[in-house]
C-alpha cells in the first residue's frame, strides 16, 4: 500500500525518495570509526541526519540540542563532539556563542561530503590510533647508560 501523498510512475513504483541516514561499510570498517564512544556515534548519526545533500557547512547544532537528542548530558554530548573532531569527522564552520547579539549555534561540516565547491576530504580515513599505553607499570630508563648504586658495585 502507497503512503498518501506520494505518486506512483508508470511501474507502480512510488516516485522520490524518503530521507534516510547511510552509513557505509567502508566507514564503519575504518580505525576512526571504531575509536568512538556509543555517544560520539549516535551523535554522528544525529549530525547525518541534518544533512540534505546540499547544506554542509550550515548543519546547525549545539551541544545543549545535540545531549537532547542522543539522550545524555551535555559534558558527554560536548565530549562526543570533541571526539568526532579529533579523528576527522566534522570540522566546526562558524562557532557558536552566547556572547553575541543574535545567539546561534556552531554549524559543522561533515568531512564525508564536499563543501563549498570543494571534494570530501574524509579526514577520519587517514586518522591512526595513538599508541596504547603499557599496562606492564614503569620501563626501563632509555635516556641513557643504566645506574649504578654503590651497594651493587661492593663499593660502599
Amino acid at each position: 500500500m502507497r503512503k498518501p501523498g506520494r505518486k506512483a510512475n508508470a511501474s507502480g513504483r512510488s516516485k522520490g525518495y524518503d530521507p534516510h541516514v547511510r552509513l557505509h561499510l567502508w566507514l564503519m570498517r575504518s580505525a576512526a570509526w571504531g575509536s568512538l564512544s556509543c555517544e560520539a556515534r549516535a551523535l554522528l548519526v544525529e549530525l547525518y541526519a541534518l544533512h540534505n545533500g546540499s547544506n554542509n557547512g550550515t548543519l546547525f547544532l549545539s551541544v545543549r540540542e545535540a545531549a537532547r537528542r542522543i539522550n545524555t548530558g551535555k559534558s558527554t554530548a560536548h565530549e562526543a563532539f570533541r571526539d568526532l573532531i579529533d579523528r576527522g569527522f566534522v570540522l566546526p564552520n562558524t562557532k557558536g556563542a552566547f556572547t553575541l547579539k543574535q545567539r546561534h549555534s556552531t554549524t559543522w561540516i561533515l568531512t564525508e561530503f564536499e563543501f563549498a565547491g570543494r571534494l570530501a576530504t574524509k579526514n577520519f580515513m587517514s586518522w591512526v590510533s595513538p599508541p596504547q599505553k603499557s599496562e606492564r607499570g614503569p620501563q626501563a630508563r632509555t635516556d641513557g647508560p643504566p645506574r649504578r648504586t654503590g651497594d651493587a658495585l661492593g663499593t660502599r
